[in-house]
């Protein structure tokens, strides 16, 4: 006999006994054990024998054929005597009608949240005219070429299962809002010719127990018919954290919104459960279960001696979300949505793409560059594009007489999708718009000579949504990764429109919050980064290191004030350009930093806004008025 140290060795019952009721273990040392062995050999003896008593036989049986004793004795009761025949025919009314009337009202109470709560559910079968296909997703090539294997799959199986490959349940896609997931199932679908349905998460959540676990079902079982109908389809799901946040109290669970139900009333209305969750696992984990008619036909084929058949339908579901850490772990496990892909915003080349896509649909005129939207729409969403070029610069060219959009419409739309919608202060003091104006320009002065590397695209002190005036300025090239003292440089811009307006009025204003907000977080990443020494306390928490971007503060006000009061007149052509027009293009800007040599204007025409003739001293910036 092995060690009785190895609990792997199995032993005989006597053995086991014998080394349980001795102190000693096989190899002399003492050895005591906590908890006896069962000995499960006499209990299945015993259990034998109970089994086979006449007696316990005897109530078995009784107890089987009693409910049949029950009615044959009641039913001849109700034959022989009239008087206990008609009582049950009363007690039989009374239970009838009160069961009657409680159906009636539970059925109109639970039909009325059912149609008030009915979601909607998209479905597109290959033969419906609105199909789209690859040839309609735009931008995304590399993505496209990815999910084509998955394509060729749903399309022919029977190679795959011939290998004995089992097919994937799930596809998640995950990325930022407006990346055009939904869209990429649909053209998915389009392409392999196979059906679509598709449903939002937040539509399976309801106020009642088992509602939501109901609208699961009747989902998987619609996507079920329309597979079986087409040969596969695409179960889709979107936002669907909705529905599969992490559980509290799953292991490995990260306590997402919808975790652990609320006791009393919570667990009744269905306010924080987990229904269409653990319905929806259930459901991937048996797509693969034969369904009834397949059992009878393998029944069918086994009794004619012959193999039984292959499912020649299958069923993939998709999900899409921006959150996939909050998703919960059995829903992403292997097995179920154990293919994550992500969808990132297009880059230069998918841009041009998506922006010549939607040009082609609407009417524009030869002013239109597209290669100047391409370069001022970094990190855009094929969203956002498809809203400025199709509705927002549609609008704006119509409501301005215009049956063709220009480059300029085009400008503006994204203008308004960036900073919002244009809402001029009509009635403004003096020295409030020329603050205004001083702050912007010393912005742009700051930009301009820090970072060379972008170009600025719009200055202004026109309102729009919480902002009195803003610079924007966009890269020349794609950026994907830079060195910190880029960071370091914005910070530094940022700080500009605060320091020009305290040269200029030799005190600080209000109005400069969200700069010191950016700065703020410009400097806590710069700490992450390692920029002030190993990134060792990630929200720099240590008093030293505070002290030390305290100091690092002052450095960098010190240099900006040191920068703008060497260019003060470029920042007194700015601020005066700036109350005068509101609003300068990047070419207007450009000429007034970079001037070039002044020519004399055509009769009856203004000249073109240059940098001023000399550099003032900061004390001449008072001179500035509104013309």
């Amino acid at each position: 006999m092995s060690d009785g140290k190895d609990g792997g060795v199995e032993l005989n019952r006597e053995a086991r006994r014998a080394y349980a009721e001795s102190p000693e273990g096989t190899n002399g040392k003492r050895r005591f054990l906590g908890v006896r062995l069962p000995d499960l050999e006499s209990r299945r003896r015993e259990a034998v024998r109970r089994g086979r008593n006449p007696f316990r036989r005897f109530l078995n049986v009784l107890q089987r054929v009693a409910p049949l004793l029950i009615i044959v004795g009641l039913g001849a009761a109700l034959a022989l005597n009239a008087t206990v025949l008609n009582a049950f025919l009363l007690a039989l009314n009374f239970v009838w009608q009160l069961a009657f009337g409680i159906l009636v009202t539970v059925l109109q109470f639970v039909a009325i949240f059912w149609f008030m709560s009915r979601s909607r559910v998209e479905r597109i079968r290959p033969e419906d005219p609105k199909v789209i296909t690859f040839d309609d997703y735009w931008g995304q090539a590399n993505l496209k070429n990815l999910v084509r294997q998955w394509l060729g799959l749903l399309s022919d199986r029977d190679a795959f299962v011939r290998m004995g490959g089992r097919y994937i349940n799930g596809l998640l896609l995950y990325g930022e809002p407006g990346t055009g997931k939904t869209m990429l199932a649909k053209a998915m679908a389009g392409e392999a010719g196979v059906a679509f349905i598709s449903m939002e998460g937040s539509g399976f959540r309801n106020m009642f127990w088992g509602v939501d676990t109901l609208k699961m079902m009747w989902f998987v079982r619609k996507a079920r018919k329309l597979a079986r109908r087409y040969g596969a389809a695409i179960a889709y799901i979107d936002e669907i954290d909705a529905v599969g946040a992490s559980r509290g109290g799953v292991m490995g669970g990260r306590g997402g919104p919808g975790g652990g139900g609320m006791g009393g009333m919570g667990g009744l209305m269905g306010m924080g459960g987990s229904g269409a969750l653990t319905r929806l696992l259930y459901e991937m984990d048996g797509i693969g279960i034969r369904t009834r008619g397949e059992k009878w036909r393998a029944r069918a084929a086994r009794l004619l001696g012959r193999k039984p058949p292959q499912r020649k339908w299958h069923v993939l579901f998709m999900g899409s979300t921006n959150r996939p850490d909050v998703l919960d772990p059995a829903l992403v496990r292997p097995g179920r949505f154990d293919q994550l892909i992500q969808v990132n915003p297009p880059d230069k080349a998918g841009r041009r793409e998506i922006v010549q896509g939607y040009l082609r649909g609407v009417r524009h005129d030869d002013s239109v560059d597209v290669e100047a939207i391409v370069v001022d729409t970094s990190k855009s969403t094929p969203a956002q594009i498809m809203a400025a070029i199709t509705k927002d610069a549609v609008r704006i060219a119509l409501f301005a007489g215009r049956s063709l959009i220009s480059q300029k419409d085009i400008e503006q739309a994204f203008l308004q999708q960036w900073m919002g919608i244009e809402n001029p202060i009509e009635e403004m003091a003096p020295d409030q718009r020329r603050q205004i104006a001083v702050h912007e320009a010393g912005h742009a002065v700051a930009q301009h000579y820090l970072l060379p590397d972008q170009r600025i695209v719009h200055l202004t002190i026109v309102a729009r949504a919480q902002s009195l005036g803003f610079m924007l300025p966009l890269d020349q090239v794609e950026m994907y990764s830079y060195p910190l003292r880029r960071i370091v440089a914005d910070i530094m811009v940022g700080m500009a429109g605060h320091i020009a307006t305290r040269i200029v009025f030799g005190e600080d204003w209000t109005g400069a919050y969200s700069d010191f907000q950016q700065a703020r977080a410009h400097l806590r990443h710069l700490q992450s980064l390692g920029y002030f020494g190993p990134p060792i306390f990630e929200n720099g928490a240590e008093a030293k290191q505070d002290k030390v971007l305290a100091d690092f503060w002052r450095d960098l006000e010190s240099r900006v004030e040191t920068l703008l009061r060497g260019h003060c007149g470029t920042l007194i052509a700015l601020a005066d350009a700036l109350l005068k027009r509101s609003s300068l293009s990047s070419d207007e800007v450009l000429a007034i930093l970079e001037p070039a040599p002044a020519a004399e204007a055509p009769a009856g025409e203004e000249p073109a806004v240059v940098a001023a003739p000399h550099a003032p001293s900061c004390s001449e910036l008072d001179l500035i008025t509104v013309q």
